[in-house]
């Protein structure tokens, strides 16, 4: 039988490994595009005027300088719209961008 401080320790594991590699909230039940982009594996996510790439491959280390202009690729190339001057943010992991083009 699982001790208290052995359950917490298991359901933060679970939470954590559930919690990888999906889209933000505001892109739940959106389908994604997969890119692969010099190496970094991405699903995109579209909806509207905004994107969001979700690195899915490991990569060390992973830095933003390195990640951000791939996933600028990756997006641009799912969406088929630019990217919006300044308007790319988020991590090595999760990347959110406002698109340049007329979408629903």
């Amino acid at each position: 039988m699982l001790r208290w401080g052995q359950f917490g320790r298991v359901l933060t594991l679970v939470m954590l490994v559930a919690s990888c590699g999906g889209p933000g909230v505001r892109m739940m039940g959106v389908s994604s595009t997969r890119v692969t982009v010099e190496g970094s594996v991405f699903e995109v996510y579209v909806k509207g005027n905004v994107a969001q790439a979700v690195r899915t491959n490991f990569e060390f280390p992973a830095r933003t300088g390195t990640i951000f202009p791939r996933a600028r690729i990756a997006i641009e190339q799912a969406s088929g719209c630019p990217i919006r001057e300044n308007a790319m943010s988020g991590d090595a992991a999760l990347i959110t961008a406002k698109l340049n083009c007329a979408r629903d």
